[in-house]
């Protein structure tokens, strides 16, 4: 009987190690992450906190139709940093393979709508607001003149646009037409929904709102910066550079986060779906890191709106005590050229 218990016992521990070697490593390492991620995320969210607060409460910062935009990156970002952020913390914090609680339904399914819908819906919303910086600076009094004009050129895209992330996201994730498979007991419930098992569906998600609005999203922002220079060349110093050089900073810092972090992601994942079998390996070993950047594209999110905005720069000094020095002249009583308010002034 002990020997059989000594086998039973070896085979069982040879079993966990075999599931262990399963395991892919978390790359980079569990660790790693879950440091970094801590790091970044404690600043970001007090930043994005911050700047929503101004931008909501300040009515003229509320109502200048260049910031519309900008709230509804900061509310994407605030609710990945609260909810989708914190699990993936936890799940490093053990290793990188499971949660310390069990995941339900619901939150595998609200997950994947955060983690897949709001990194989307903020690739497609740059796309838009790198257009519109063109008509905010070039034709604001050609077509931004009228309330009907605001409407449909301003309000009316952001509305449209809306409407189409959320029934494309929800529609994929709530509503897929495959039936999804959830492990929750693993990291992200299994990662993906069903749909990315679908070629056209999630080639759609990745070409159309990624690839595609980022390109948009870079080309308009170069476009920009050289309309800006022909348009100070053109009428002599009238358009001034330092006036518009905010912008075309923003639009510069927000192409070059997207170039080199949610493009190159993107761009492997389309060439997995629709390559077929030989190109189903394609940039495996470089897919984690990007997965891994990937977070830092919403760090630094709110970093680079906070510098389109100097406006709020001062109200970054709220610690300092705010005190105002009272300085009184204090005179002997019946010195003579003194009155009650301090020294007489010379006629």
């Amino acid at each position: 009987m002990n020997l059989s218990l000594l086998e039973n016992t070896s085979t069982s521990t040879d079993e966990d190690e075999d599931d262990d070697a399963e395991l892919e490593p978390v790359v980079p390492p569990s660790q790693v992450q879950f440091w970094t991620l801590i790091i970044f995320e404690i600043p970001s969210l007090a930043c994005t906190i911050f700047l929503l607060y101004h931008l909501i409460v300040n009515q003229h910062l509320r109502r200048a139709l260049h910031n519309h935009v900008i709230i509804i990156f900061l509310v994407l970002t605030f609710f990945i940093e609260v909810f989708d952020n914190p699990l993936y913390i936890d799940a490093y914090r053990l290793g990188g393979y499971h949660n310390s609680f069990p995941m339900s339904i619901p939150i595998c399914l609200m997950w994947w709508f955060i983690d897949a819908g709001f990194y989307g819906a903020i690739t497609v919303f740059l796309a838009w607001a790198s257009i519109e910086r063109h008509i905010l600076v070039f034709n604001y009094h050609q077509l931004l003149r009228t309330k009907r004009q605001r409407f449909f050129v301003h309000y009316l895209p952001l509305i449209i646009l809306s409407i189409y992330l959320l029934g494309f996201y929800v529609g994929v994730i709530f509503f897929p037409p495959c039936e999804n498979t959830f492990e929750p007991e693993s990291l992200a419930c299994g990662l993906t929904p069903c749909y990315g098992n679908i070629p056209w569906l999630n080639g759609w998600d990745y070409l159309a709102n990624g690839i595609l609005c980022t390109f948009i999203e870079t080309i308009s922002s170069i476009a920009m910066i050289i309309r800006i220079i022909l348009q100070k060349r053109r009428v002599r110093q009238q358009l001034s550079w330092r006036k518009h050089r905010r912008m075309a900073f923003q639009l510069l810092s927000i192409s070059c986060l997207s170039l080199t972090i949610v493009f190159p992601q993107s761009l492997i994942v389309v060439i997995q779906q629709i390559g077929g079998p030989d190109y189903s390996e394609f940039g495996i070993e470089a897919d984690p890191y990007f997965f891994y950047f990937y977070t830092f594209f919403v760090f630094l999110l709110p970093f680079i709106c906070l510098g389109s905005l100097p406006e709020l720069w001062p109200k970054l000094l709220f610690f300092l005590p705010k005190c105002r020095r009272n300085i009184r002249v204090i005179t002997p009583i019946g010195d003579p050229g003194t009155s009650a308010r301090g020294p007489s002034q010379p006629t």
